[in-house]
């Protein structure tokens, strides 16, 4: 059986280890990380996956991050992963879909992520057709992805992301 929840403090360590086996010890080097560094992740959208043995195989992580000069808030998406061992299964899909639906019941407007446009373009997700938006290097602009969780949230939203 499958159990999908909130990720608690307890689950910290399981979480991390799953996080270095899907992306590697290196993802501290990721731009997004460095977005992330003494910033508390946003307890109410982070979720995991726990399979019948009550192995966390799959996490979902929600931050807060500001935009330009105007420090507009938003979210930071990710990092999402899923046990290698569990991907394909939708595992994912889910947890990101649920990430979306809880963050627009919670008032966000809008949320950004670091990824593959093929893999997220289903659920809402686009690139900027004019980088409007820019986020710390080294990132490929092509893999900054964005999402109105509000209709039109990103009007106007222009600038580095940046710490909040």
């Amino acid at each position: 059986m499958i159990q999908f929840t909130y990720e608690s403090e307890n689950d910290e360590e399981a979480v991390e280890n799953l996080l270095d086996l899907v992306f590697s010890p290196t993802r501290f080097n990721l731009s997004s990380y460095s977005l992330r560094i003494k910033v508390p992740k946003i307890r109410t959208l982070c979720y995991i996956v726990k399979n019948s043995n009550g192995s966390i195989i799959g996490v979902i992580r929600n931050w807060p991050i500001l935009i330009g000069d105007r420090k507009k808030l938003s979210l930071l998406m990710g990092p999402i992963a899923v046990h290698p061992t569990f991907q394909g299964e939708g595992l994912g899909a889910y947890l990101i879909n649920k990430s979306i639906k809880e963050a627009k019941k919670y008032g966000w407007e809008r949320a950004i992520l670091i990824g593959d446009i093929n893999y997220y373009k289903p659920f809402g997700f686009y690139q900027q057709n004019k980088n409007k938006i820019g986020f710390p290097p080294p990132t490929d602009p092509k893999r900054v992805l964005l999402i109105e969780l509000q209709k039109n949230s990103f009007k106007g939203v222009t600038g580095i992301v940046q710490k909040f």
